[in-house]
């Protein structure tokens, strides 16, 4: 049974065209930017760089605000619930607070303090000696800030959640697990609570916190843990020398008329992929080709001998899926080599841009809790400060804050980064109560299920479900990214769920449970819904029943909406996106199949998917992530999964003006060449595009997979992951003339033989004056069924006719 605990909203269909989300939308969360490629990180992290550009895509389309806008939200977050503060006085929160700060950044004691240690920091030539003088003096202003109270806004608790202190952090690393591999970044200055920064003093050395912070930590013991880092500051210091304090502060400051990190991307996509970077401009270069007059077959002749040239082996590249073998000698190396290259890029010529170094860092910080809501980081170039606000919608950089001659707005913000909750740090208050929880949460909920029974007996309409999240699990599939949906998956154990009659026509006979946390756009039709229209086909669609994922119950956070920063910093922004939590019945991977067992396994899907688009449910994400399946009475039922990106034919069809498909969706390696060409985002998605997407996802898994696991060295197709939309495009499309020099696994001979005469379709249909077949039967039967072998569709339709 499928518990709806999001009954008390409607749930929305994707809306009109000009219904609030942009005119130019064309893809979606999941098909831009790091988001891509959270599920290969660990193919891409060994080299930053790699992952680079991907994450300058984040960067692109945010919306700005102003400093004092920032600085105000801040505050109002920090509000004390139980205090209730007049509008006036809610409105004047910065004010007041400027005006409490002021004895702290002018006079003898503290303020003299902060000055001379800021003195020093202007003084300084270079980056690096500059960080400890930094926080020395955030140190004192905090501690100074402790006796200093606003109206409606707590006062300092000497505890973990409050009690932060700054601290050097910048050559040591922070090492950080993510499916199944280590990882090392080093920040420069990292803000953590003073516990923490007690935890990692050696034992013998003094314990003076405040002295200790001004040194990175030392190599003879541990360093901190991103679960623990609230955020991270990253310096830029191209200046030698900087203007000192002035002799007194006001909060009157007049701020510079620009006070905006500018890092914008001047794109020049080429086939391999790569992205150039300036800092000065902020125009971006279209892609000269039109789809309309794009020749694949001239092009493939023009850029095989480029691609093969650029491209680089595959055994410096780790595995993109689940690691197949324990960390060894040959990983230490890596993850040494790794910290060598890191050190290299930020202090080397080949320095990262201080923004990307500051979005890898909130990746982590994100990677780090599973339903973090949002990131606060810091960039500090010369004597300004820019603070970034990261949500799953996108990033709100702020106008600059001079630290040195505006110090007052720079204690304030100190003040709110004090006085901020787990909450206001962006852990969920129920998942993530305090960092490293993974106790038994109770998510309750009004239950609307029979609204005509509300008033009888004064009956408690709140249900409450229990749920304990096994975060520490191999099984685990964690997200790495800035944007998009951020899909975690994780083993979940509910008394209360488990206790749920089961209805008839799902077969699937496990016990165990999984919870999928992620953050689809609020607009789109929600997958509780499409699901519920999938079962109604599955009850008398034998191609359907028993193949796609048991919903148990799933429950929407309307208050985790990125919307409502959005509106409190009057930015008109569309897209926002929401936490929602779906528990399912557990399935394993269809990659762990091989032989004969493996393509009856993916032919069933194909077939599920078929007649779920013929009845109006177009799936639009085929990729192997979402082939699942598990074993009943011994033989593998096979699933389709993921329906987030999915859409409902006639729902759409019923809403005046409705896009008829028209959005960028999938996976970008698996999706189909016409969605991928300039100018994809006026490419209605149609059957054959999902009916393409399966033939690129049994040659994946043909090439790279060997008796059910992933191999380890000589395996093809990972410049795929590292491309974007139309470098993908030229890497497949030269493939396409190259794949019969391909060598499959052993396991999958067979299987790519099927793989191999569907990629001749696809050949046959790429030039620019083929005639592609508009009868999605006709693709169907071309495309995939005819090159079935017999006798596995004979076995379909008998293990068929037996359930």
């Amino acid at each position: 049974m499928v518990n709806n605990a999001g009954a008390t909203a409607p749930v929305t269909n994707t809306p009109p065209r000009n219904s609030g989300l942009a005119a130019d939308l064309n893809s979606t969360p999941h098909a831009v930017g790091s988001a891509v490629v959270s599920e290969h990180t660990d193919t891409l992290s060994d080299n930053v760089s790699d992952v680079r550009p991907w994450t300058m895509r984040d960067d692109r389309n945010f919306k700005r605000c102003g400093a004092d806008e920032m600085l105000q939200r801040l505050l109002e977050i920090c509000v004390n619930p139980t205090q209730s503060l007049l509008p006036s006085q809610k409105s004047t929160l910065l004010d007041t607070s400027l005006e409490a700060v002021l004895p702290l950044c002018n006079g003898p004691g503290v303020a003299q303090k902060i000055k001379q240690h800021l003195t020093k920091f202007c003084n300084i030539e270079s980056e690096t000696p500059s960080y400890s003088d930094f926080v020395e003096a955030a140190n004192h202003a905090l501690r100074g800030l402790r006796k200093v109270n606003v109206p409606g806004i707590p006062a300092f608790q000497d505890e973990d959640e409050t009690n932060i202190i700054f601290h050097v952090n910048d050559p040591s690393f922070i090492h950080q697990e993510y499916q199944g591999e280590k990882y090392s970044r080093n920040p420069d200055v990292v803000v953590v609570s003073h516990q923490s920064a007690a935890n990692i003093i050696p034992e013998g050395k003094s314990k003076d916190v405040y002295q200790s912070a001004c040194k990175a930590p030392t190599k003879d013991h541990e360093n901190f843990q991103w679960i623990e880092v609230r955020t991270t500051f990253e310096f830029k210091r191209p200046k030698t020398r900087l203007p000192h304090p002035p002799s007194a502060y006001t909060k009157d400051y007049v701020i510079p008329t620009v006070m905006y990190m500018e890092y914008m991307t001047d794109t020049d996509t080429s086939a391999t992929g790569t992205t150039q970077t300036s800092c000065e401009t902020s125009n971006e270069r279209k892609p000269s080709i039109s789809a309309a007059s794009f020749d694949m077959r001239h092009e493939v002749q023009n850029i095989s001998d480029q691609l093969r040239s650029n491209k680089r082996g595959s055994d410096h590249l780790r595995s993109n899926e689940p690691s197949t073998s324990k960390r060894s000698r040959h990983d230490e190396e890596r993850q040494s080599n790794q910290e060598e290259r890191s050190n290299q890029q930020k202090k080397g010529s080949n320095k990262l841009h201080p923004v990307i170094q500051n979005d890898l860092y909130v990746e982590e910080m994100f990677a780090a809790h599973v339903a973090r809501q949002h990131v606060i980081s810091f960039i500090v170039n010369n004597d300004i400060i820019y603070l970034c606000w990261f949500d799953r919608q996108d990033m709100i950089p702020c106008a600059g804050i001079n630290f040195v001659q505006d110090l007052p707005r720079f204690v304030v913000l100190l003040f709110i980064m004090q006085r901020m909750g787990y909450k206001q740090w962006g852990l969920h208050p129920l998942f993530e109560p305090e960092p490293g929880y993974e106790g038994e949460i109770i998510v309750e909920y009004e239950d609307n299920t029979n609204k005509d029974d509300w008033d009888k007996k004064g009956q408690d309409k709140r249900k409450r479900i229990d749920l304990t999240l096994d975060l520490r699990s191999e099984k685990s599939m964690t997200y790495f990214g800035l944007r998009g949906r951020a899909t975690t998956v994780v083993p979940v154990k509910s008394k209360a769920l488990s206790a749920l009659p089961r209805r008839s026509y799902f077969l699937n006979e496990s016990t165990e449970l999984v919870a999928k946390l992620f953050w689809p756009e609020e607009a789109r039709q929600s997958e509780p819904e499409i699901l519920e229209e999938v079962y109604k086909i599955a009850k008398d669609d034998p191609d359907v029943l028993g193949h796609v994922p048991e919903m148990v119950w799933f429950h929407k956070f309307e208050d985790t909406s990125t919307a409502i920063i959005r509106k409190a910093l009057g930015i008109d922004d569309a897209g926002s996106q929401v936490l929602y939590i779906i528990v399912f019945r557990k399935l394993d991977p269809i990659t762990t199949l091989s032989g004969e067992e493996f393509l009856l396994a993916w032919w069933e899907v194909v077939k599920c998917h078929r007649a779920l688009w013929k009845r109006g449910v177009h799936h639009c994400d085929i990729s192997p992530s979402n082939l699942m399946g598990y074993r009943l009475r011994g033989r593998f039922m096979s699933v389709l999964n993921d329906f987030d990106l999915s859409s409902i034919k006639e729902s759409l069809s019923s809403i005046q003006d409705s896009p008829k498909g028209f959005e960028r969706t999938g996976t970008v390696p698996f999706m189909a060449l016409d969605l991928l060409m300039p100018g994809a985002g006026r490419v209605e998605h149609v059957y054959r595009h999902d009916a393409e997407s399966f033939i690129w996802v049994l040659t994946w898994i043909c090439l790279r997979y060997k008796k059910g696991k992933l191999r380890r060295k000589r395996r093809p197709l990972d410049e795929w992951l590292t491309a974007d939309a139309m470098g993908c495009f030229y890497q497949k499309a030269v493939f396409l003339g190259m794949q019969p020099t391909m060598r499959p696994t052993r396991s999958h001979k067979e299987n790519f033989k099927v793989a191999s005469n569907c990629l001749d379709v696809i050949h046959k249909y790429s030039g620019p004056f083929a005639s592609v077949p508009a009868d999605d039967e006709v693709v169907f039967q071309e495309w995939l069924q005819n090159h079935v072998p017999q006798h596995v569709r004979e076995l379909t339709s008998n293990l068929l006719s037996c359930q």
